[in-house]
């Protein structure tokens, strides 16, 4: 498919600005360090070290964050507003919220003060925003201590999550990325992250912007990646983060073509 140009709302992008300038206390996420040093590398680190969250700090960032998703998002407001009015009051339901949503628990919703009429998918997205701030400071505080760069798998190293987008560096060498922590890890090209296909008749892929922006699919799981390729085009100051934000319509593009995000699902 031939080359496109991408756009992006600029209401949106100064929401994401704005999320991105949230800071959180020193005390939010605690790590187990003396755990981090003896991790085996069979499990995420997220499950093999978990940190302590500080849960009314995760309540009030969660409210911060809803707050700026609705004027970024006027059409969902409401639904963003019935979340925040029904987070947890209670201690224990607020560390039963929290816990959940680390183990991607599905019954995370069932925590909530009232019976929000909100779908799976639009509450597993309001709250990834907030689980990005914490788990981004949890992986922060990681890549100090272990090296994750070789974990060879594809899922992320650290909790877990599988990559919403990769880059192929200036050498060809390819390396995913979490939006859900901001971690990197190198991975084998001509094999899809998600169930491992590497039939080559099975993965595609589509174009954008003279090839520096791509579209890989896989016919087998239907899922896909947002690839930016450095051999194409050159950035001084290459953001990940920013980049997957910048190719939403990519996004749009492969759910019209039938495929999957399975980056995220609570």
């Amino acid at each position: 498919m031939g080359a496109r140009e991408l756009t992006f709302p600029p209401r949106l992008s100064a929401c994401y600005r704005e999320i991105e300038k949230i800071t959180l206390s020193a005390t939010a996420v605690r790590v187990n360090e003396a755990a981090l040093s003896s991790w085996d590398r069979r499990q995420t680190l997220l499950t093999f070290a978990p940190p302590t969250i500080d849960t009314e700090e995760f309540l009030r960032v969660s409210s911060a964050v809803f707050d700026l998703l609705g004027t970024g998002l006027p059409e969902l407001r409401e639904k963003f507003a019935a979340l925040k009015a029904n987070l947890p009051a209670s201690p224990g339901a607020r560390e039963g919220l929290v816990e959940a949503l680390l183990r991607r628990d599905p019954r995370a919703f069932t925590f909530l003060e009232g019976q929000v009429q909100v779908p799976a998918d639009f509450f597993a997205f309001a709250f990834s925003h907030v689980l990005r701030l914490f788990l981004g400071a949890f992986a922060k505080r990681v890549w100090e201590q272990v090296a994750v760069d070789c974990w060879g798998r594809g899922e992320c190293p650290v909790c877990g999550n599988k990559p919403n987008f990769a880059r192929i560096d200036p050498g060809g060498k390819r390396y995913l990325y979490c939006g859900l922590c901001g971690t990197e890890w190198r991975f084998v090209r001509g094999c899809c992250p998600f169930c491992g296909n590497t039939n080559p008749d099975g993965l595609g892929f589509y174009l954008f912007e003279e090839g520096a922006y791509r579209l890989e699919t896989c016919a087998r799981c239907r899922g896909y990646l947002k690839t930016f390729d450095q051999r194409k085009k050159k950035k001084d100051a290459l953001s990940l983060f920013w980049e997957d934000i910048r190719t939403v319509p990519l996004d749009l593009t492969a759910m019209r073509l039938g495929f999957v995000n399975r980056a995220f699902s609570v």
